[in-house]
């Protein structure tokens, strides 16, 4: 096992690499001039020649390529130079609004379990009967639902009716539960689907009739077997929703006005942020190339029959 893993680890490095010059290249050929961006904070009305200087003093007057390889061995020493805006580290931005993010994903991922495991199970539980008719006409208008819809209604509902949250301005503090509710509100359906389905095929396999056979009761059922044995599919697929949750948090944090990393990838983008932005899809994929490894990993873990290789 410890030969596999440290093989899967090595196959990593090329994955990184490869990312991180699609990053570079991405960057490189998007619109904007970034010595543009840089001389208008130096000079109030820069000319032709002094863009042309802070471009030579940047660095970016060099060939593609050198500009690559310097930014490279740069990132992998954590240094991703400075924000264009603030003057300040990329790494450093990027720290300052990870808390909130963090704190969104994490409890968009709670509820996400919260809500959709029971709604799966009962469904199954209760199939083709009306409590699992219901369950999924929820399921499928959960489905096509946009999140950033259910975002705007929410902060209708709550901040400007109701007046129980701020409409403007984001707070630190609290838990963001509405945010969480409309960045999940697609994930709901499509979860307790998933669950539902393997549950169903899970329950008419011959060790779960020989199991009730034995008199445990269907709590025990579900909790002793069921679930054990719909966890890789549920994980495969917990694995690309937290990572949405990270990916796609822009709209929502711009909704509720919430300071995290989707927010800042944002503004990142509009301002021509360079080094942001670099820094926030650099630290993403290898986060994502992480997790999948680890997850890899655990799928061993959780069923023997599956062998690394």
């Amino acid at each position: 096992m410890g030969k596999v893993i440290a093989k899967r680890f090595i196959f990593m490095i090329p994955v990184v690499l490869a990312v991180t010059f699609i990053i570079f290249m991405l960057s490189f050929i998007s619109a904007g001039d970034a010595a543009r961006v840089l001389a208008e904070q130096k000079y109030e009305h820069p000319s032709p020649e002094q863009v042309e200087e802070v471009r030579h003093a940047e660095g970016l007057d060099q060939p593609v390529l050198v500009q690559y390889g310097k930014w490279l061995n740069q990132a992998l020493h954590g240094d991703f130079g400075k924000s264009y805006s603030t003057r300040k580290p990329a790494f450093e931005e990027l720290k300052r609004y990870f808390p909130q993010t963090f704190k969104l994903a994490v409890t968009s991922f709670l509820l996400l379990l919260i809500v959709s495991i029971p709604l799966g199970i009962l469904s199954a539980m209760y199939e083709n009967r009306f409590l699992d008719k219901v369950v999924r006409i929820l399921s499928s208008l959960s489905v096509s639902m946009p999140s950033f819809w259910i975002g705007l209604m929410l902060l209708y509902i709550f901040g400007v009716k109701l007046k129980v949250i701020s409409v403007i301005g984001g707070n630190a503090g609290g838990i963001p539960i509405l945010a969480a509710f409309a960045m999940d509100i697609s994930s709901f359906g499509i979860m307790t689907r998933l669950i539902r389905t393997n549950m169903i095929q899970v329950l008419k396999q011959d060790y779960i009739r020989a199991s009730r056979a034995k008199g445990l009761s269907s709590f025990n059922v579900i909790l002793r077997h069921g679930l054990k044995n719909i966890l890789i599919p549920v994980m495969t697929r917990l694995v690309s929703m937290v990572i949405g949750f990270f990916c796609g948090s822009a709209v929502i944090e711009s909704i509720f006005s919430i300071q995290g990393i989707g927010n800042l990838a944002l503004k990142s983008v509009t301002t021509k942020d360079t080094p942001v932005l670099q820094c926030f899809i650099f630290i993403l994929a290898v986060g994502i190339v992480v997790l999948n490894f680890l997850v890899d990993i655990a799928y061993s873990a959780i069923d023997r029959r599956i062998q690394l290789k």
